[in-house]
């Protein structure tokens, strides 16, 4: 069989590679794995734009690729390529990636729901229901094929010759901020919500293409770090980027007690990563139950949390984010016994990464912010690279990308949770919520105001 990491983004129909997802999945599922390796979750799918209504056309189109990951599993050329990119990744767990195979059929719900007069058009159900080992895998693939088939037989005012041209000039404009703002360090956060594969593909070559021409310029200081697409990352020699993402803290939270389990999810996780300078990066999402309370368990253990260099804002306010951050660091290196020459000292070798609806302006002014109080940054940007269109029928209006989410509903029959630092916004029940909420000492939010 022919390289597919070889193939043209035109010959690639989704879905094609087990691959084709974001590195969290795979790093999630390893620790999976590990600690929950017979662990039962039901995971829910919401489309936060319900007025962004289906058709069945689009439906069936979108069941068929479903139904077609059974199919998707991990190649002896991926695996090779794999393993040098991701030396952390132990054989035992490429093994049971490479022998896996997703069953839709059993696990995945797929329902269509008519709101039109004539029943052409509608809400999409997704339930998937399994062990967590493997139904993991689904949240990106799924999500990447309905923005895909959305934008393929609902709405088709759109076109992408310019996409390349566009992805390039982002590149240039990041790496070229207004002075004396630094230049900045981004990675591609695509996949989930992209218009389609090819679109993606298009637009990493963009902003490779636009990093080139800043370095050939004698560009330095900006960085394009990475991609968080595995696929792309292998297939362009990108750097591998990527987190931890809600739902393994949530799948703690609900399963070992609130209070505490930012701090769990930590030394969970480095049961599977051991820290090294080999050792996957340590980089831990902040929001799951709010700042707050990821604050107060960070703080509680001094030596982790001098290991832990980066963490991820992902909600509420970055600027408030950002001070917070800084002056937490500082209260674990004074107790460290950290010297320092002066306070701009605060926090060396520690960063902040943003990934919460950036654009160019909105990124570039974080940076600003950080710079402003000596704290290091770097970017996910996701939907405004890979979602990023007009409508052909008058290119002064926006084609809206879809605003869509697939999120860990229970575990082994116990509700699951997600707090925000956006005052009112939760996910789960609201009963759930309360409870977490009174463990962790928080004030509630009475009105319901969840999102999914």
């Amino acid at each position: 069989m022919p390289d597919i990491l070889s193939l043209p983004s035109e010959e690639v129909e989704i879905p094609f590679s087990i691959l084709d997802t974001d590195l969290y999945k795979l790093t999630m599922q390893n620790a999976v794995l590990h600690h929950f390796y017979d662990a039962e979750v039901v995971i829910r799918f919401t489309n936060r734009s319900p007025h962004m209504l289906f058709n069945r056309e689009c439906f069936d189109w979108v069941k068929r690729r479903v139904l077609r990951l059974s199919e998707v599993q991990l190649q002896p050329e991926e695996r090779i390529k794999l393993k040098e990119a991701y030396p952390w990744f132990p054989d035992t767990y490429l093994d049971y990636l490479q022998h896996m195979q997703l069953n839709p059929i059993k696990q995945v719900e797929l329902s269509f729901h008519p709101k039109s007069d004539d029943g052409s058009s509608g809400e999409i159900g997704i339930i998937i229901k399994g062990p967590w080992r493997d139904t993991i895998l689904y949240e990106v693939p799924i999500m990447s094929i309905l923005s895909e088939g959305y934008f393929k037989f609902v709405d088709t005012d759109w076109n992408d010759d310019s996409q390349f041209e566009l992805a390039k000039q982002k590149a240039l404009d990041v790496f070229s901020p207004p002075s004396p703002t630094t230049p900045l360090i981004f990675s591609e956060f695509g996949t989930r919500r992209r218009r389609s594969f090819k679109t993606q593909d298009t637009v990493i070559r963009g902003l490779i293409a636009g990093f080139q021409e800043y370095k050939a310029n004698g560009g330095k200081g900006g960085l394009l770090a990475g991609t968080s697409n595995v696929y792309l990352a292998l297939k362009y020699g990108l750097k591998p980027a990527g987190t931890i993402a809600h739902e393994w803290i949530m799948a703690i939270g609900a399963t070992y007690g609130y209070k505490g389990a930012n701090g769990r999810a930590m030394d969970m996780w480095e049961e599977v990563y051991p820290p090294g300078p080999n050792g996957a990066p340590l980089t831990m999402l902040t929001d799951t139950y709010t700042a707050q309370a990821f604050f107060v368990d960070f703080t509680s253990d001094l030596e982790r949390a001098m290991r832990w260099s980066t963490i991820r804002q992902d909600s509420g306010d970055p600027f408030e984010f950002v001070k917070l951050a800084k002056a937490n660091w500082k209260i674990i290196e004074d107790k460290s016994g950290v010297t320092r020459h002066n306070e701009n000292e605060v926090a060396k070798g520690k960063r902040v990464i943003f990934s919460d609806g950036l654009d160019i302006d909105r990124a570039i002014a974080l940076q600003k912010g950080c710079d402003e109080i000596g704290m290091s940054a770097s970017f996910g940007i996701g939907t405004f690279l890979t979602n990023d269109f007009k409508k052909a029928s008058n290119p002064s209006q926006i084609s809206k990308p879809l605003n869509i989410v697939i999120k860990l509903s229970q575990i082994n029959g116990k509700n699951c949770v997600k707090l925000s630092d956006d005052k009112g916004k939760y996910t789960g029940d609201v009963d759930e919520v309360q409870r977490a909420q009174q463990e962790l000492g928080l004030p509630h939010e009475h009105e319901d105001k969840r999102r999914g």
